[in-house]
């Protein structure tokens, strides 16, 4: 079967990535083409970049250095930003292949359109392109199921979700991969709408060896994973890092210049990269869902950090409870003293859950193809 992909397979995102092809290959292993048409640039942002100097400082001549220093700052991190768009071009071009073609053409390529993983029914987040991954723009002729669809952790309202609701009648199946989609969603559903896991846990630790490459440090690391870092993020990092007796490792997804950045830092990390950090970590600490993937697939004793207490059932939350080890999120009111408990524990038995909520979520896809 030929299948177009729809997700935010260009998104200068390492989990972002990750997934595209995680799902491309688990789908591949069912014995079916698939590619990503080239028609969305979600996630594709530009080459100025917000820095580390804080912009709210209080007083004028405070205001004009604060500002002063995030153009330095920014103008420092645009040949770091530029060195690893390049490494996310390449991991592109290797792993996500596309095809340039209008959705008004998807009949004349496609047998089937899969959409998702990530947020791809947050229309705030695809602005202009929510038409596309909401299927409204796509020929009546394709089908299209949604696999393991999000649109964030928190409850979506208004004219959102009365549009996302009308845009379940465009697909033949739905799967959303948070409780809380599923049961917002199933109040519009002609159809039962499943609970999947994200794809980057259907592959195994072995799957991602095949992508993993660069070079990390030799000896024993604790790695942080953040989209962004905060105080409590890096603090905790270094302090149980010291208290293991391993380095520290602070790899940031949204940070290019090292001018006034913490000390430990780890730049230009591409999924490729990220991979290889993550195999090769004594410990893994989580400040993203996709960090706390890495953890959990390949089998390291981490903690999936959270910067405050969840108002909501959060991805990692939501994933931690179902592996059966709810403990391993933590935020500023658990102790220093828990956390290195917890990581010195070693890593949690979780194989036997993920397998499980592994083959549901793959029953559920074969049988919507």
């Amino acid at each position: 079967m030929r299948i177009g992909i729809l997700t935010f397979h260009r998104a200068y995102n390492c989990g972002a990535m990750l997934q595209a092809w995680a799902l491309k290959k688990t789908l591949e292993r069912m014995g079916h083409r698939a590619e990503f048409p080239a028609c969305n640039h979600v996630g594709e942002s530009g080459r100025w970049q917000y820095g580390w100097i804080n912009p709210d400082k209080k007083g004028v001549v405070a205001k004009i250095r604060s500002v002063l220093g995030r153009f330095v700052v920014n103008a420092c991190s645009i040949p770091n930003y530029d060195i690893l768009r390049h490494r996310y071009r390449v991991f592109r071009r290797r792993h996500l292949p596309e095809r340039r073609i209008a959705p008004a053409d998807f009949a004349s390529c496609y047998d089937i359109l899969v959409v998702g993983s990530d947020q791809v029914f947050s229309i705030h987040h695809t602005s202009e392109e929510a038409a596309l991954f909401l299927c409204e723009s796509k020929p009546k002729t394709v089908p299209a199921i949604a696999y393991a669809a999000s649109y964030g952790d928190s409850p979506l309202a208004g004219e959102c979700l009365e549009r996302l609701g009308r845009a379940l009648a465009n697909f033949k199946a739905v799967s959303v991969r948070e409780s809380l989609a599923r049961e917002q969603l199933s109040a519009f559903a002609e159809r039962p709408v499943a609970e999947t896991l994200d794809p980057t846990l259907l592959v195994s630790a072995s799957d991602y060896d095949e992508i993993a490459g660069g070079e990390v440090p030799r000896e024993p690391y604790l790695l942080l994973y953040a989209l962004d870092t905060n105080a409590f993020f890096v603090e905790t990092a270094r302090a149980l890092a010291a208290r293991l007796g391993v380095r520290c490792v602070i790899a940031p997804c949204y940070a290019y210049s090292k001018l006034g950045a913490p000390e430990d830092f780890e730049f230009l990390v591409s999924p490729d990269r990220l991979v290889q950090y993550a195999r090769q970590a004594r410990y893994v600490l989580a400040g993203s869902f996709h960090g706390t993937v890495m953890g959990v697939v390949f089998g390291k004793p981490f903690l999936s950090l959270r910067e405050q207490v969840d108002e909501h059932d959060s991805r990692p939350a939501a994933l931690l409870r179902k592996l059966g080890c709810p403990e391993r999120l933590v935020n500023p009111q658990v102790s220093i003293d828990e956390m290195e408990r917890l990581l010195r524990l070693g890593a949690p038995d979780v194989e036997q859950k993920l397998e499980s909520l592994r083959e549901e979520s793959l029953t559920w896809l074969r049988s919507q193809l």
